[in-house]
């Protein structure tokens, strides 16, 4: 019961305040589509009420993002982390150019820096364009590229798949802004506990290399249960070289590439 003079105290839970942020901070590219990085912007609500949160991300137009805007439903102290690649065509200019994340009245900025890549004698590390007849998700074309041929790692993204079990041929491209003169192509394909290469390995494919006439087969592989098989052959000036696939060792029958190298 109120009585005379008496004061009412109203108890207001804070609102909700979503925080932005971005790491790493700063980070080096070289040129290339799979050269790029990604980034992970992170909404938090630190607040006490569940809240949708929204960003916006802008870059310099060289750079390639394959997305611009993030939204999402965020409960009182939860963080939701959002993985964002960045990529720079070849013959992009070196320089220093802007990543920008805004979003509840906040600005990250990050500064991208760009540089051609170093002279290999890996020439997948050069290359401009990487496509595939198809892909399974997390399991792109430029996982077939990233450096990393440890077969027990494929299926953790560090390869590619394509997505049409039992079909074929499949393929997996790769295309140079420049000729380049090229003898030797290495395929790594999967070996674990989980994916034996005598299961799931592959098993046929062909070696392809670009020409005045179209595509031409310069190696063959049959019958193959290796879990890493190099091509050498005649030097050939191309800018595209392709890995045609026929077959798989039988379980899900998928193309399953872990590591590609071209010489």
């Amino acid at each position: 019961m109120w009585r005379a003079g008496a004061v009412a105290l109203l108890l207001v839970p804070p609102g909700p305040v979503v925080r932005v942020s971005v790491e790493p901070g700063a980070v080096a590219i070289t040129t290339g589509q799979c050269n790029g990085v990604e980034l992970d912007v992170r909404l938090t609500n630190a607040g006490a009420e569940p809240v949708y949160a929204d960003a916006r991300l802008a870059a310099a137009d060289v750079l390639h993002m394959p997305r611009r805007a993030i939204s999402t439903w965020l409960p009182p102290g939860y963080t939701r982390t959002v993985p964002v690649a960045v990529s720079a065509p070849t013959g992009t200019a070196p320089g220093v150019y802007l990543v920008r994340v805004t979003g509840a009245g906040q600005r990250v900025e990050v500064p991208v820096t760009v540089s051609p890549p170093s002279p290999s004698p890996d020439l997948t590390r050069s290359v401009s364009r990487v496509n595939a007849s198809s892909y399974r998700a997390g399991l792109l074309p430029c996982g077939a590229l990233d450096g990393d041929a440890d077969p027990a790692r494929w299926w953790k993204g560090t390869g590619w798949a394509d997505s049409t079990g039992k079909e074929w041929p499949d393929w997996l491209q790769l295309r140079w802004a420049a000729p380049q003169t090229v003898s030797r192509v290495t395929v790594t394909t999967v070996d674990s506990a989980e994916f034996p290469v005598a299961q799931f390995g592959l098993r046929d494919w062909d070696v392809q290399v670009a020409g005045p006439g179209g595509w031409q087969t310069v190696a063959a592989v049959r019958g193959n249960t290796a879990v890493t098989v190099t091509s050498d052959f005649a030097p050939r000036v191309t800018t595209e070289v392709r890995i045609l696939t026929h077959a798989a060792n039988g379980t899900n029958d998928w193309s399953r590439i872990t590591e590609v190298a071209v010489s």
